[in-house]
C-alpha cells in the first residue's frame, strides 16, 4: 500500500468539503500572531463560503458484546478527561468487560475500547437520568453515589451510580448498597 500525496506530507492538505489536495497555501490560517503553515483550517479557500457544508464521515457503531475483547492482551482505552483532553491508557481485559457491561464503554475492536464518560458528563448524566431525586431518601439529590463503592471494587459507570442527597452519600460512605438500604427501610417503618 503506497502514501499518497496529503497522507503524510506536509506541504499538501486534503479539504474536508470538496475532498481535493491542495497545496497548504490554499487552505486559510488560524490567525493569530505566529501563524507558520502548521495552523490552517480544515477547508480550501475555494470552499471558505461552504464551510457550514463540513462533510461528516459517517459515525463509528460500537458493539457491546464482551466475547469479542482479546482476552489474551491488555485493552486500549480512550476517552476525554473532565477538561476534555484526549486520554489513552491500557487496563486489564476484566476491568475493560466490567466497563462495557456496565455502560461506560463500548468495543470499538478487539483490543481498544472507547470509554463514554468523564466525572462532569457522568454526574450530569446520572441526575438527569434520576430526575434529581435522591435514590434512598426520595428528596432533591444533587451528587451521585456509588452502588458498590469504589473503595470495594466498584467503578463509576451508569449502572454503578445513583442520584443521592449529600445527606444519604454521606451517612451511606463506603456500605454496600444493600446494608444502607436495609438502614433506610427500618428508618421508614419506625413511627414517628
Amino acid at each position: 500500500m503506497g502514501v499518497s500525496i496529503g497522507d503524510a506530507c506536509r506541504i499538501y492538505k486534503k479539504c474536508k468539503i470538496c475532498g481535493e489536495t491542495k497545496y497548504l497555501k490554499k487552505f486559510p490560517t488560524r490567525g493569530g500572531r505566529m501563524s507558520n503553515g502548521t495552523k490552517r483550517k480544515s477547508y480550501c479557500w475555494d470552499c471558505k463560503d461552504r464551510k457550514h457544508e463540513r462533510i461528516l464521515s459517517s459515525r463509528q457503531e460500537y458493539s457491546f458484546d464482551t466475547s469479542l475483547l482479546d482476552t489474551s492482551k491488555e485493552i486500549t482505552i480512550r476517552g476525554r478527561d473532565s477538561s476534555n483532553y484526549k486520554f489513552e491508557n491500557t487496563v486489564s481485559y476484566d476491568k475493560a468487560k466490567k466497563l462495557v457491561e456496565e455502560g461506560a464503554a463500548g468495543i470499538f475492536h478487539s483490543t481498544l475500547i472507547h470509554h463514554f464518560f468523564n466525572r462532569k458528563s457522568l454526574k450530569k448524566f446520572v441526575l438527569e437520568r434520576d430526575g434529581f431525586i435522591c435514590h434512598y431518601c426520595g428528596f432533591y439529590g444533587d451528587t451521585i453515589d456509588h452502588k458498590i463503592p469504589k473503595s470495594k471494587g466498584g467503578f463509576s459507570t451508569p449502572s454503578n451510580c445513583v442520584c443521592s442527597c449529600g445527606g444519604c452519600n454521606s451517612e451511606k460512605a463506603d456500605m454496600r448498597y444493600e446494608e444502607y438500604l436495609e438502614i433506610i427501610n427500618i428508618r421508614f417503618q419506625q413511627p414517628s
